[in-house]
């Protein structure tokens, strides 16, 4: 991209930022998708996402982990009772949440979301949670 005489810097700074989003999205749809093992039973799993079905964001975000290899509870808070209710509790304001180790991350932010799994602590068993919907 060629700097024009007549493109202000904030024009610039914006269509920069256009790039790199729809750059991302492209490698996004086409990253091969990988199998994540499923958390085993009674443990909770250090990436739980809160999202809908038919939020764009959220099938970004289960291709990313999917991609990663990273396993993840995914809870339909449309379909899922318990799922909307720590939704709410949460004070999430949008789809999808991401909870990693007990950080909130609101949004697909994949460095965000890497930083997280940096600094989580490993999956440990709970006594009760509910089922994914």
């Amino acid at each position: 991209m060629t700097q024009s005489p007549k493109d202000p810097p904030l024009l610039q700074m914006l269509l920069r930022s256009a790039a790199v989003g729809v750059l991302l999205a492209v490698a996004l749809l086409y990253w091969p998708l990988g199998a994540a093992e499923p958390p085993a039973e009674g443990v909770t799993p250090l990436v739980q996402i809160y999202t809908t079905k038919s939020c764009g964001y959220c099938k970004l975000l289960r291709r990313y982990l999917n991609a990663r290899g990273i396993p993840y509870a995914d809870y339909d808070i449309q379909t899922n009772p318990d799922a909307r209710r720590a939704f709410d509790a949460a004070g999430a304001q949008g789809v999808p949440l991401v909870v990693i180790g007990g950080q909130r991350i609101q949004g697909f932010n994949p460095v965000a979301i890497e930083k997280a799994l940096d600094a989580a602590e490993p999956p440990r068993a709970v006594s009760e949670g509910f089922a994914s919907g």
